[in-house]
C-alpha cells in the first residue's frame, strides 16, 4: 500500500498577531484579487518600504479548516510571488492543505501546499515575499 503525501506547517515561535496560529488545513481559497497602488511621490523618502506599493486579496472559505475556521480574507501588502508559473487568479476553489511562515525581519516569506482539482498538477506550492499583511476574521 501507498502512502500519501504528508503536509507539515511550521508556525514561527514569535508569529505576528495577524497569523492563524492553529492551521488553515482544507480551507478553500474561492477567489483572489490583486491592485497596484499609484505611486505617491508626497511619501516617498528614498526607502521603498515607506509606501504601499501593491496588495494581493486571498479570500478564504474557511467552514470545513479543521482548526481555524473564522479567517475569511487575508490581504498581502508589497507582495511578490515567487513562483512565477503559479498563479491563483482564475481558479474556482483552491483548497489549503499547509503553509510555512517565515519571518526575515523586514518581510515574510509564506509557502502554502495547496490542491485544485480542476488543474494538473493537482497538489502544488505557492511561494510569496510580502511586508505586511492584514486579516478579516
Amino acid at each position: 500500500m501507498s502512502k500519501g503525501k504528508v503536509y507539515i506547517s511550521n508556525y514561527p515561535d514569535n508569529p505576528p498577531e495577524w497569523y492563524w496560529i492553529s492551521g488553515l488545513h482544507d480551507a478553500c481559497i474561492i477567489g483572489t484579487e490583486s491592485f497596484d497602488f499609484p505611486f505617491d511621490y508626497n511619501k516617498f523618502v528614498g526607502e521603498k518600504n515607506i509606501y504601499n506599493r501593491n496588495l494581493i486579496t486571498l479570500r478564504i472559505n474557511a467552514n470545513g479548516a479543521l482548526y481555524d475556521n473564522e479567517v475569511k480574507e487575508i490581504r498581502l501588502f508589497n507582495y511578490r510571488i515567487l513562483t512565477e508559473d503559479i498563479s491563483l487568479e482564475g481558479r474556482d476553489k483552491v483548497w489549503w492543505l499547509a503553509d510555512r511562515l517565515v519571518d526575515h525581519g523586514k518581510y515574510y516569506t509564506l509557502e502554502i501546499d495547496l490542491q485544485d482539482f480542476d488543474a494538473y498538477p493537482e497538489e502544488f506550492t505557492f511561494k510569496i515575499k510580502f511586508e505586511r499583511a492584514e486579516v478579516d476574521r
